[in-house]
């Protein structure tokens, strides 16, 4: 019999800014405002909600992740859940095909034991809480794998691996691997078949896939992120894989059902990704994704030399605070990423704390805890795959290790770290190596409680933020009406401080982002909200002139045209975004096109593309569907630029889990077969 099974991998590091508990504006990811939210509607949702054609017309729509295998990384789950919790939801439907990644996705070979150790059991948990049942499966971060981390694997409940041809020497797709505690099993991709579907053009020919599925076992492996992102529309594909395919199982499907095939030897400090081995974390071996041909990587061994000789000072201190305050430190250690998932600190603290710990001492534990958090996240792997130090991955881990030292409050520690960093050579003469990374990129990113006790102040006045609530990972209030009191608590180190602001130096350089995007934000809309109001007095007689002048050429006509251009796409903006009714968003572009205004651009098709998500995120009727509907059908009727024609998508992914309450006219209206 001849079964296929197709695993995704989908993994995102962590983003978010550690001294806000906020992702920053990253502008390499317009028009979205980060690399989460751009892969999320270009991927992980597409996936969610893939098309099934035929003759262009739709004739239903599969969620992948119902019959494929996958793991996400909690770095990108817990994002996930902040901001996505319904897509969340969704996907726990389909979670008896998932596997366990590590935590934060280190290279668990290069990790010391003891951290490895916790990156495994860090991952396990995160797991559990998102599916609610224990991982059989684990995906190894890059597939980088020793004995020793199988060994780990085995200690911690794990019943099976997937690894490349390459890491394994036996035959056979289906494998044991003996242990010295026992065994487990690993699953081997098949090389060529994933390397064509996520480098090459098997995405586009599934039919292909079907053909080549062997006798037995044949297992692809990728990145999630090829279908959608890296290759555009191929969740499409996938989903044509999965409604044909006579026998797709998942890994968890096979695993019940079939006996291993033999013997399998795992070839030791390999990965995925690095034709040296695990040697692209940790020296310059030549792999590496973007730059410029004759780039090095010398900075990687300094780096992680840096890094882990913080890291194994964070963790002597911490040893020394928690043998004198827990009752296990291990276990409490263990724990401590329920707190990191959201669960309560005092009764973490209460449960684990081997007498009663002054509120001092309990900060303190606290403190070293996240420092040894944040260290960790210093050693995702992102930060060494890519071509520079300089680039946003590497950044965020030089970040996360200078929040890592803050917390424990040592100049010289900090000084001793910038001096190894210091003898990383950037390949850009700008940055010089990595101690000019850390002035120039680094520090302009640390927020002090100074800046952010003014950046609150600020929203507030200008009405973004209410005047007690919480910010990323910290409660405020704000008081009085200057100078202003700010009172401060770090959700996280349970910190209190109160700053007092009066803005007399006040600029924006300071604030931090994306706090200074909402500023922004609130301040333009406010004059533009003005200047549309003013311009209203005088719309009918610059339309009226447009109308009189159309096809006449006179000296001030291109400035009445831009300007009636300009007057019609903020009526648009200001609609879409506070969500007006289709009907009134559709009489203006009705209007727009009886003066030949030609508004249709790339913006404006992201800005209505958002306005239909927010609408679907509400109860629809079916008149307000219908509405939407042929909104985007007048839209898209002028345009030939494919580019630029809005996408009926969201609305369409919304009607087919509503099709039973719809007609038969407005599912057609929608692309329905």
């Amino acid at each position: 019999m001849r079964v296929l099974s197709i695993h995704c991998h989908f993994h995102q590091p962590p983003r978010e800014n550690p001294y806000l508990g906020l992702l920053p504006i990253e502008t390499s990811a317009q028009p979205f405002e980060n690399w989460n939210e751009r892969i999320f509607r270009e991927s992980y949702l597409p996936n969610l909600y893939a098309r099934y054609l035929r003759e262009g017309k739709i004739v239903k729509i599969v969620n992948n992740y119902e019959r494929i295998s996958f793991n996400f990384t909690y770095s990108l789950l817990s994002w996930l859940q902040r901001e996505k919790p319904w897509f969340v939801e969704r996907l726990k439907k389909a979670g008896k095909n998932a596997l366990a990644s590590g935590f934060n996705h280190t290279i668990l070979p290069l990790d010391p034991e003891e951290d490895r150790e916790v990156q495994i059991v860090w991952g396990i948990r995160a797991f559990e809480r998102v599916f609610g049942r224990k991982p059989r499966g684990f995906w190894l971060p890059e597939l980088a794998v020793d004995k020793r981390t199988l060994s780990l694997l085995f200690r911690h409940g794990i019943k099976y691996t997937v690894l490349a041809p390459h890491q394994v020497r036996g035959k056979g797709t289906f494998l044991r691997c003996a242990l010295p505690e026992g065994h487990i099993d690993l699953f081997v991709y098949d090389g060529e078949l994933s390397h064509q579907m996520a480098f090459g053009e098997l995405v586009n020919n599934m039919e292909e896939v079907i053909r080549r599925t062997k006798e037995g076992i044949t297992l692809m492996a990728v990145d999630g992120e090829t279908f959608g992102h890296h290759k555009k529309f191929g969740e499409l594909g996938l989903a044509y894989l999965i409604e044909h395919h006579p026998n797709l199982k998942t890994l968890e499907e096979i695993y019940d059902s079939a006996e291993p095939e033999g013997e399998g030897q795992v070839v030791e400090f390999t990965s995925w990704s690095c034709a040296h081995g695990v040697e692209r974390w940790r020296s310059d071996c030549g792999c590496s994704t973007g730059g410029m041909p004759h780039w090095h990587q010398r900075w990687r061994a300094p780096l992680r030399e840096a890094l882990e000789r913080l890291r194994s000072e964070v963790k002597r201190r911490l040893k020394e605070l928690s043998e004198d305050s827990f009752q296990d430190p291990r276990e409490a250690l263990f724990d401590f990423v329920e707190v990191l998932m959201g669960g309560p600190t005092e009764e973490y603290l209460k449960r684990h704390a081997k007498r009663e710990l002054t509120q001092s001492e309990q900060r303190e534990l606290l403190k070293h805890l996240y420092a040894y958090k944040y260290v960790s996240y210093a050693f995702s792997s992102d930060g060494w795959f890519f071509a520079d130090i300089s680039g946003i991955e590497a950044v965020k881990n030089l970040l996360f290790a200078k929040r890592s030292l803050d917390l424990l409050e040592d100049r010289r520690l900090e000084e001793e770290f910038l001096e190894t960093l210091r003898e990383a050579p950037s390949n850009l003469p700008s940055y010089r190596d990595g101690l000019g990374v850390w002035q120039e990129l680094v520090l302009p990113q640390v927020v002090s409680k100074e800046s952010l006790a003014t950046s609150l102040v600020v929203l507030h006045l200008s009405e973004v933020v209410p005047q007690e609530g919480r910010l990323g990972k910290h409660r405020y209030r704000v008081e009085g009406t200057g100078p202003w009191k700010v009172y401060l608590k770090d959700a996280e180190t349970q910190e209190e401080t109160e700053q007092v602001e009066e803005l007399k130096t006040f600029t924006t350089e300071g604030l931090p982002q994306p706090l200074l995007s909402w500023l922004l934000n609130s301040w333009s809309l406010d004059y533009l909200k003005e200047e549309l109001d003013s311009a209203r007095k005088c719309e009918f007689l610059l339309e009226n002139l447009l109308s009189y002048a159309r096809g006449r050429t006179f000296e001030a006509g291109e400035l009445v045209l831009s300007r009636v251009e300009a007057y019609f796409k903020l009526q648009l903006y200001l609609l879409l975004r506070d969500g007006a009714p289709a009907g009134e968003i559709r009489e203006v572009l009705q209007r727009a096109e009886r003066l030949e205004l030609h508004l249709q651009d790339e913006k404006l098709k992201f800005w209505l593309e958002r306005y239909i998500a927010q609408k679907v995120r509400t109860s629809l009727s079916q008149e307000e569907v219908r509405q939407l509907a042929l909104l985007v059908k007048d839209y898209n009727r002028r345009l030939t630029d494919m580019g630029r024609m809005v996408d009926l998508w969201e609305l369409q992914s919304w009607a087919w889990e509503h099709r039973e309450s719809l007609s038969r006219e407005t599912l057609e209206l929608l692309g329905f077969a």
